[in-house]
């Protein structure tokens, strides 16, 4: 169902807003669902080529070796 509210100002807006997200949260935390972002490991991948090897790359990239 699809409803036109009319607001008084964007203050009356975002109350109805933080209220619909408090009660969808509660929805969500009720029936078991996780609904928060879980951190992200930082990613710790380095590679360091020597001028040869970033040569050797390069021609099997772009000649197909």
């Amino acid at each position: 169902m699809i409803t036109h509210m009319v607001y008084k100002s964007d203050s009356d807006e975002l109350a109805v807003l933080r209220a619909e997200n408090t009660r969808l949260v509660s929805l969500l935390e009720a029936h078991g669902i996780e609904w928060r972002r879980k951190p992200q490991s930082p990613v710790q991948c380095v590679f360091v080529l020597s001028t040869d090897e970033k040569v050797a790359l390069f021609c099997r990239l772009f000649r197909g070796a």
